[in-house]
């Protein structure tokens, strides 16, 4: 009885203390949230780390603070690179395209409102319709741009 006690008092404190959320290693959802720094400047702009990701011939990076992503061809294998970027806020489906070959560097440019929930992966393509594509896990991302300034 008081080992049973002393158990429930272990794990109620580690429910109270925040114990616990860790998600289990090994854990196969594929989708990775962005760990935002604690990092803030006295004005109170928020910075978050540089997200990479990776598939079979091909890298890709998406930076935050200037929703910048890059897409870089690792494979000489003929096939296009790009990054299939989902916007829950809006429902649009865009990708961001490598077409210069191994070894190159593509970059877009998004202007994302403030906290867009994206879903991105990184993937390769023989043409330009993704149809015979082969593309890595979906990985999530919540992005925390600063609010713009008031008028």
């Amino acid at each position: 009885m008081l080992r049973s006690i002393f158990v429930l008092t272990l794990t109620l404190g580690g429910f109270l203390a925040g114990c616990g959320g860790m998600p289990e290693e090994g854990d196969a959802t594929g989708l990775e949230e962005l760990r935002s720094r604690d990092d803030a400047t006295p004005d109170g702009e928020v910075f978050q780390s540089v997200v990479t990701f990776s598939h079979t011939g091909v890298t890709v990076s998406y930076n935050p603070d200037n929703d910048l992503f890059t897409v870089r061809d690792t494979a000489n294998d003929g096939r296009h690179a790009f990054v299939d970027i989902i916007n829950h806020n809006t429902g649009s489906n865009l990708k961001c395209w490598n077409r210069q070959g191994v070894n190159t560097v593509e970059s877009c440019f998004r202007n994302y409102p403030n906290n867009p929930l994206l879903s991105v992966r990184a993937c390769t393509s023989p043409n330009d319709n993704p149809v015979n594509f082969s593309c890595g896990a979906w990985r999530n991302i919540q992005s925390l741009a600063p609010a713009p300034e008031p008028k």
